[in-house]
């Protein structure tokens, strides 16, 4: 509603009750949000419509929550391997609608980071992984670049 000085108040005095360490860090992520003018929006719920826009191959509709869910991810969690499939997630969207010099540093910085970040992706999480690969080939051989798409596809069939 807007109301931050209201929520910046309201939000410490829930983060001094807390006593799990978790719980305050996530509390004081939203604070910080509040401090910068941003509302918190839930991103996994934000994402979970992306993804199913996605396979709905409505990729037009699904890029601009896409890129709400990105922007979210990397204002709340830069550094965890959501926001690397959120960059995949708009990069497949994008992908969708042949904007293919968009899609590209998308998907290859979203394949990066959930590599580097592959340890702390949990079991139900990997598919997100093997999506990202595959919009990789896709995007490839959309783009007459064969080679590339052999590379991708190969790392593809490494993963299965």
């Amino acid at each position: 509603m807007g109301q931050f000085s209201q929520a910046i108040r309201v939000q410490q005095e829930a983060i001094a009750l807390l006593q799990d360490e978790k719980q305050r860090k996530r509390y004081t992520s939203r604070l910080e949000l509040y401090q910068s003018g941003f509302p918190y929006r839930d991103y996994a719920a934000l994402a979970r419509s992306v993804s199913a826009l996605l396979a709905q191959r409505k990729f037009a509709e699904a890029e601009p929550l896409a890129r709400e869910c990105l922007a979210l991810r990397e204002k709340q969690i830069p550094d965890d391997w959501l926001t690397f499939n959120a960059r995949s997630m708009l990069g497949g969207s994008l992908l969708g609608q042949k904007k293919y010099a968009e899609a590209e540093p998308l998907l290859l910085s979203g394949y990066e980071g959930m590599k580097q970040r592959e340890d702390k992706i949990p079991a139900v999480g990997k598919v997100r992984v093997k999506e990202n690969l595959e919009r990789l080939v896709q995007l490839y051989e959309a783009t007459g670049q064969s080679e590339k798409g052999a590379e991708w596809n190969k790392k593809l069939r490494e993963l299965n």
